[in-house]
């Protein structure tokens, strides 16, 4: 699995330092009055459940910033499948640094394997159907780019990263303008950069007011399935189609089912549940 283009090396060093500052890890007490300064220890993360696995660079890079000497050895590929129990990894070092750097590095993992597992699961969920699992802009701030990375690990879509990607009409643009075809008309016509343009509405009356126009993707904003059925036979595959709002997993396959392209779920990087990951001393 590839990593997101905004997953660089300068990128992880760079939150990796940030985490271990807001730690203040160099400066744990507990370790530097209690912890032989010679000491070396063996040790190993374990998997406690089983899950995708996801940030194992941003791991490693935890354990090196705090002590260069720290081995880090990778027992599992980026992005596969682990059961309960498995090893993750293995390190070996001074009993000090691995305690220093062991909650910054399993923070990391625990976050981005924990999305890509939910993930997975939704994914898995609707694989007969073609629609596809996408994330949202509704992430942690300041974590967006390890947050919609985890996503496609887990077997998902992104949508637009920022404000910048794409012109999205949403629901607040619609009702500042009173006038949706106006609006979406004037995006088409002041598009010059060429970028997509997707509509949201929220019923029938809103997409018969603006079907005529040629625009890239439909967001189907809490529509029921039954609503979004007749949406796709007013549209037939003239635009991109994509459903949310109050989307779980209780009713996604009746969502699934009504042949729409992509479903958004927010909660997989608004609430995100960490993956039950633990650093075991040898």
């Amino acid at each position: 699995m590839s990593k997101s283009k905004l997953i660089t090396s300068g990128y992880i060093k760079s939150i990796v330092g940030a985490s271990l500052f807001e730690d203040q890890a160099q400066k744990d007490i507990t370790t530097e009055l209690l912890v032989n300064k010679n000491s070396i220890t063996s040790a190993k993360i374990v998997a406690n459940e089983d899950g995708i696995i996801g940030g194992l660079d941003f791991a490693e890079e935890s354990f090196k910033q705090i002590d260069k000497k720290t081995k880090f050895k990778k027992k599992i590929q980026e992005g596969s499948s682990i059961k309960k129990g498995e090893i993750i990894a293995e390190i070996k070092g001074l009993t000090g640094s691995i305690l220093k750097s062991e909650r910054t590095a399993i923070n990391f993992l625990g976050l981005i394997s924990g999305i890509a597992t939910k993930t997975n699961y939704y994914v898995n969920l609707v694989k007969e159907y073609k629609t596809k699992i996408c994330c949202t802009r509704k992430t942690l701030p300041t974590l967006r780019v390890i947050q919609k990375y985890a996503v496609t690990l887990g077997g998902g879509l992104n949508n637009r990263f920022n404000l910048f990607d794409e012109i999205f009409i949403k629901d607040n643009h619609i009702s500042a303008s009173q006038n949706i075809f106006d609006l979406v008309q004037n995006a088409l016509r002041l598009n010059r950069s060429g970028k997509i343009i997707t509509v949201e509405v929220d019923n029938l009356t809103q997409l018969e007011t603006i079907q005529s126009l040629n625009f890239n993707r439909l967001l189907l904003d809490n529509m029921k399935p039954d609503e979004i059925k007749k949406a796709l036979n007013m549209i037939g595959n003239k635009y991109e189609t994509e459903a949310s709002g109050n989307i779980t997993e209780k009713n996604i396959i009746d969502y699934a089912k009504t042949g729409v392209n992509r479903i958004s779920i927010g909660r997989l990087t608004h609430s995100p549940q960490n993956l039950d990951i633990s650093l075991n001393f040898n």
